[in-house]
């Protein structure tokens, strides 16, 4: 029987879980009800015209519901450009949940990606709560939660909120095996992780980069450097799964294993003399470049002709990695912003926003003052997450070791948008962790940088 000690300090926990479980819930029913209230609009053009309803179109809504259309039409191996040009794995996605019904596919897809979200912030906040940083848990879950553009995202048609939801869901994984210590746990836990990680990359790609660096990292820091040779090689292969699944699909409907060819395209914005770093240009577009052979050919030519370029023109290249940052890290509005958010729907009801309504009120917003606001905005949320992460990593312990995972969530997805374009909408998918952070900063400020905010705990 557990000692009286023991019980005292294990009921709070389990309070503190049922708070959070009915929180979730409580947020998962109100987007219920906005996702039935959302009214239906026609969207695309031309051929490709479509019904949207029970869901927001995101940035790239008209190209994923195109995607879907031509799966609907032409089956799993559909030639549309569309499908290799872009990552399919979110239109399979759509098309999968089409099986419950064609009609209100899309009312479908943002009840399971909203029901996705609650799920993955409440197993995150969870692990929290038995650890040492259970005295963040309440602030780092409401923040998370209730954030208006991340939680609002899973009402949107875009991959965004789904890898979100999942690196949230990742990560509490290994947090609970870095807890647990067990060794049959660890297997179990390894396998489901890097499958979700290879769910993920199969909506981005991009991502593949951080699922591998999650995986290895807490592998060696479960099981030591010497150990870790077959573990990685075992979670790698789980983690290609999907993606290798994309290339095959690409391979038979138009013979070539590849997983999208949009990449060269991407970076060619990003880079230039009449580059800006984000995708407003000025002058001449991207890098000049010779194209020759198959789409993929032309792909990869353009990839090397804009790394050349880079390590041709270094001056040029800092300064558009600085431009980049800042776009990535940019305020949602304003005059710093840069970036693809037009569809944020935060901004349909913000109140600053909304208080536009002259050339003064806009001239105040995107002038100086705003532009101070906007800085301040941007120095703040970055200075929060470093003095966040600076909070865990010289608690030392499983304190640290989230740090560590957290900044390689964080740091790759920033490093490749360098390479890219700065987009604050590439910024959505690392939110979760971002406010994790900042907000283990913000609270570890508000209580004067008091250590015993580290409550006490035998996990650790």
């Amino acid at each position: 029987m557990a000692s009286k000690s023991k019980r005292a300090r294990m009921a709070p926990v389990r309070d503190l879980s049922k708070s959070f479980l009915y929180w979730a819930i409580a947020v998962f029913v109100i987007k219920i009800g906005i996702i039935f209230r959302i009214e239906g609009i026609n969207a695309g053009s031309g051929d490709s015209v479509f019904f949207v309803d029970g869901a927001w179109l995101g940035a790239d809504g008209e190209n994923y519901l195109t995607g879907y259309n031509a799966l609907l039409r032409d089956g799993i191996f559909s030639t549309e450009g569309i499908l290799n040009y872009w990552p399919a794995g979110y239109p399979l996605f759509i098309f999968i949940l089409s099986f419950l019904g064609e009609s209100w596919v899309l009312t479908t897809l943002s009840i399971a990606q909203s029901a996705f979200f609650s799920y993955a912030v409440y197993f995150f906040a969870q692990q929290l709560i038995q650890t040492r940083l259970k005295t963040f848990a309440n602030l780092v879950f409401f923040l998370v939660l209730l954030n208006p553009t991340l939680s609002l995202s899973s009402i949107v048609i875009g991959y965004e909120s789904m890898v979100a939801s999942g690196i949230l869901l990742s990560l509490g994984l290994i947090l609970r095996s870095l807890i647990a210590k067990k060794e049959v746990s660890f297997i179990k836990y390894l396998v489901f992780n890097s499958i979700i990680l290879s769910l993920l990359s199969m909506f981005q790609p991009r991502f593949l980069l951080m699922a591998v660096l999650l995986n290895i990292t807490w592998i060696i820091i479960s099981k030591g450097m010497k150990a870790s040779t077959a573990l990685v090689v075992f979670s790698v292969v789980l983690t290609l799964i999907f993606p290798a699944s994309l290339a095959y699909r690409n391979h038979q409907a138009i013979g070539q294993y590849i997983i999208s060819t949009n990449l060269g395209v991407t970076m060619n914005i990003g880079a230039g003399n009449g580059a800006t770093g984000g995708f407003k240009i000025r002058g001449e577009y991207g890098v000049p470049c010779e194209l020759t052979g198959s789409v993929v050919q032309q792909d990869n030519q353009r990839v090397k002709c804009v790394l050349e370029w880079y390590l041709q023109n270094p001056k040029k290249g800092l300064q558009l990695f600085l431009n980049k940052t800042i776009f990535f890290w940019s305020p949602w509005f304003g005059p710093l912003e840069n970036g693809t958010m037009g569809r944020n729907p935060w901004l349909t009801v913000h109140p600053i926003k909304q208080s536009i309504s002259d050339k003064e009120t806009l001239a105040f917003v995107y002038g100086n003052f705003g532009r101070v606001i906007s800085w301040l905005w941007l120095i703040c949320s970055l200075g929060l997450m470093v003095y966040g992460f600076r909070v865990l990593w010289v608690a030392r312990s499983i304190e640290k070791q989230i740090a560590l995972l957290s900044a390689f969530v964080i740091i790759p997805n920033w490093l490749i948008s360098l390479l890219t374009i700065g987009d604050h909408r590439f910024r959505i998918p690392i939110m979760g962790i971002s406010i994790f952070l900042q907000s283990v900063g913000l609270k570890h400020i508000l209580n004067k940088g008091k250590r015993t905010l580290l409550a006490n705990s035998d996990l650790r």
